[in-house]
Formats: structure tokens, C-alpha cells, sequence
């Protein structure tokens, strides 16, 4: 592009800078093309190397070559589009990592319950299979949150008999918790 054109461009002449794309797009297109391997992405940069082009119109100097000039924008413009990818490569992996770990965590944590949950099913299981008063005893201990103090008052017994008795039962639930067994039968 001579220094005649420039000025023609500089002077608002759009005309003039079109015919000047049209002789340079297939140049820079495939130039860029090779560079990112993307038709769309190649063609975004033509597109940005021509306004950037234009918007610095005034620093070309007419003893360069014009296309070699466009070459080296648009070189900036793809290094910047390939940084832009490899940040959102990145981030991607980032989330991907956090996701299964998020993921990993809820199926643990969905185990956990389960298996809390089993174990609470189970151990109901036990409590239902025990003779009435020693279901009984269990349930005003550990659902009602009585004392053995309570208890012992309220069975009109010896706290000795409340604490050794819910002792043998406790033995008993954890045997049939362990071997899915019947539980001891105690009075």
C-alpha cells in the first residue's frame, strides 16, 4: 500500500480501505488458518487484524510491506487466541477436577448415610426382637433420654439393677448387630 492510499484511508476514505482488504484477506486468512487450524476462529482473526489495522493505520510506514504489516497483527492476535484457549483448557480441567471431586464426595456421603442408615434399620431390628422390658428399658433410655436415675424411680427398682440390666442389653444388641443374630432374652 502506497503512501497515497494511506492517506486516501486516513481521510475517512472506506472505499479505499476495502479494496485494500479484498487484496490482503486471502492472504492473512491463510495465514491464520495455519496457525489455529480453525476456519472459524481464522476468520475472526482476519476480521480483527483488519480493524486493528485500521485503527493504527497511522503508525504503517509506506517503505514497509503492507501484508507482512497485517501478518504480524494478526500474529499477536493469534497468540493471544491460543493463550485464550489454553486458560480455558485449564479451567476446564480445574472444573472437571472439582466436579468429580464434588461428585465423589456426595457418593461417599451418600454411603455414609446409607450405611448409617442401615446400621440405625438394623439395630431397630434387635431393639424389636428383645422382650418388651428390655425393649423397653432401651427406649426410655436412649429415645426418651431418661436417667438410670429416672428410669430406676420410675420402675421403682435399684439403679444398680437399671445400669446392670441396660449393661446385658446393650451386650445383646451389639451381638445381634454383629452376627445378625438373635438377641439374648432378657427380663
Amino acid at each position: 500500500m502506497d503512501e497515497e492510499k494511506k492517506q486516501q484511508i486516513l481521510a475517512g476514505d472506506l472505499d479505499a480501505y476495502g479494496e485494500v482488504v479484498r487484496e490482503y484477506q486471502g492472504m492473512v486468512k491463510g495465514y491464520a488458518l495455519r496457525r489455529l487450524g480453525d476456519w472459524t476462529q481464522a476468520e475472526e482473526v482476519v476480521q480483527l487484524t483488519f480493524i486493528r489495522a485500521y485503527q493504527k493505520l497511522e503508525e504503517f510506514r509506506a517503505d514497509e510491506e503492507f501484508g507482512v504489516w497485517l501478518c504480524v497483527t494478526a500474529k499477536y492476535l493469534i497468540l493471544s487466541e491460543l493463550e485464550k484457549r489454553r486458560r480455558e483448557v485449564r479451567n476446564r480441567d480445574r472444573f472437571r477436577d472439582v466436579l468429580e471431586l464434588e461428585i465423589a464426595t456426595a457418593a461417599a456421603d451418600d454411603l455414609v448415610v446409607d450405611f448409617k442408615q442401615d446400621r440405625f434399620d438394623a439395630l431397630q431390628d434387635c431393639v424389636d426382637r428383645l422382650q418388651e422390658g428390655s425393649a423397653e428399658l432401651i427406649r426410655q433410655r436412649y429415645v426418651g433420654k431418661m436417667s438410670c436415675k429416672e428410669i430406676a424411680v420410675e420402675k421403682n427398682c435399684s439403679l444398680t439393677w437399671v445400669t446392670s440390666t441396660l449393661s446385658r442389653v446393650r451386650k445383646a444388641l451389639r451381638s445381634c448387630l454383629e452376627n445378625q443374630a438373635e438377641p439374648e432374652v432378657l427380663s
